[in-house]
Formats: C-alpha cells, structure tokens, sequence
C-alpha cells in the first residue's frame, strides 16, 4: 500500500491512539477519511493538518453543562482583595452566587456541605493557581 495511505491499522499506529480511541474520533470529530467498502482509507497528510487545525480548547470543558465564568486582570494584591469582596458578598447574600456572576440565569446557592479544592497548575505558558468549591449536583 502507498505509505501516503493508510488503513484503520497504520492510522492508529501513525496517531499513536487505541483503536477505541480513533473509531469514538470517527464517530465524534471531522477527521478527513473514507470509508472506501467496509475499510477505512486515511490520508497521512490530511491527518497531519487535521491535528495541526485543531484547538485544545475546544475539548476541555466538553463535560461541563453550563459554565459562566468571568475574568478579572490586574496586580496580585488587586486581585487577593477582589476574592475577598466576592467571598464576603457570595456569604452576605446566603451563598448565592448570582452575585458574583450575573450571567447566571437562575439562583445557585453553595450547600452547607462542600468540598474546596486548592491546587496549582502548569499548562503550556500559563501558571494557575485555584481556588475551587465544588458540590454534587442537585436536581433541577
């Protein structure tokens, strides 16, 4: 077979994915191949630009239901007083977070009965540094 086309096998080789893996991908993205009969047919170069147009945060919160976040910019101390002011105002209005977040469509109030996660990570050129609350969900 040329070596510019490869079969289901050799695509998985060449991605270094399980087959599980490339077969959800079929099912779930655009990767460029043909189903030529019963067997897939991938061009090496159309799966290098494929992953090379791709943008990891397309997938990061694919998980989430509903997100709202807002992001505030400024100097480290600016910054610890504004935690500050959201955490006295979230308490001062029963632990509802709307006030924080306007965006939110409905009133979410933080249990009595929460979890807070502090940790520090390293990804690509960005450090962080979070401070997470976090709940089961509740029904709706």
């Amino acid at each position: 077979m040329n070596d510019d086309i490869l079969n289901l096998e050799q695509a998985i080789e060449f991605l270094g994915v399980s087959e599980k893996t490339l077969i959800k991908l079929l099912r779930e993205e655009h990767v460029p191949a043909r189903k030529i009969g019963r067997e897939w047919r991938f061009s090496k170069e159309a799966l290098i630009k494929w992953i090379a147009a791709g943008d990891s945060t397309n997938y990061i919160n694919q998980n989430e239901l509903y997100m709202v976040s807002k992001d505030i910019v400024g100097e480290s101390s600016v910054l610890f007083n504004k935690i500050e002011e959201a955490i006295a105002a979230i308490k001062k209005h029963d632990n509802n977070i709307k006030i924080v977040l306007n965006d939110i469509e409905k009133d979410i109030t933080i249990p009595q009965n929460a979890s807070l996660r502090i940790s520090y990570k390293q990804q690509r050129e960005v450090e962080k540094l979070e401070f997470k609350i976090f709940w089961g969900l509740r029904e709706r």
